[in-house]
């Protein structure tokens, strides 16, 4: 379902007209369904690592250089892995804190073995610091997920999936106005919630041996 299709699915749910286009809403109900449609988008994001959401980035290292920005990774993404693509050492995560005290020691450029997250660049991205500084040019595959921009015209669809998203953002308009039809807005939260661990469910199907906890 498109942005269109999720406010309207919202409104006539609540009794409401739809609309023809979100680019010239003017009601008030629908401006507040249209912001209700982005918070529970991004409730649904928060709750799995969507396979929809997965990103990769390559890194190849300057010299004397350690920190490398994710290209469009914005604040939120989830980082999962990083792996050499030049030797069979792959960096570990580390604590910021940790790598700086170590560099305040020896700052001696190596090939690197950890990594960290340092904050953002001016972009909004999130950057890597790696350690020891390179000493050379080294590649690496950088795998995470990255949220969605939130929705602003009608054919923007969200990347995870739509029924929750949906009840979610009807359960945030039946709080603020009171229950429709006979349902409040604890059993359209109930509904959500359920729409929300079916679909968590079957997207963790597609990758399940991701979901397994075990002592390496």
């Amino acid at each position: 379902m498109n942005y269109l299709q999720l406010v309207n699915g919202v409104l006539t749910r609540m009794r409401e007209d739809p609309v023809s286009t979100l680019a010239t809403v003017d009601d008030t109900v629908a401006l507040i369904v249209m912001d209700f449609v982005n918070d529970a988008m991004r409730l649904v994001e928060d709750a799995h690592n969507w396979n929809a959401q997965r990103e990769e980035w390559i890194i190849t290292t300057t010299p004397s250089t350690a920190t490398y920005p994710l290209t469009d990774a914005k604040q939120y993404a989830k980082i999962d892995y990083i792996y050499s693509n030049s030797s069979a050492t792959h960096p570990q995560l580390k604590p910021l804190k940790w790598i700086k005290q170590r560099k305040s020691q020896n700052d001696t450029p190596k090939a690197p073995v950890y990594y960290s997250p340092n904050g953002t660049n001016t972009n909004g991205d999130i950057v890597l610091e790696l350690y020891p500084i390179p000493d050379d040019v080294y590649t690496y595959s950088v795998g995470g997920f990255v949220p969605s921009a939130d929705l602003a015209t009608d054919s923007d669809t969200p990347t995870v999936p739509s029924k929750p998203v949906l009840y979610y953002a009807l359960a945030y308009a039946l709080r603020e106005r009171g229950e429709v039809g006979g349902q409040t807005a604890a059993e359209v939260f109930s509904m959500a919630g359920q729409y929300l661990s079916d679909a968590i469910a079957i997207d963790a199907t597609n990758n399940d041996l991701d979901n397994d906890w075990y002592v390496a």
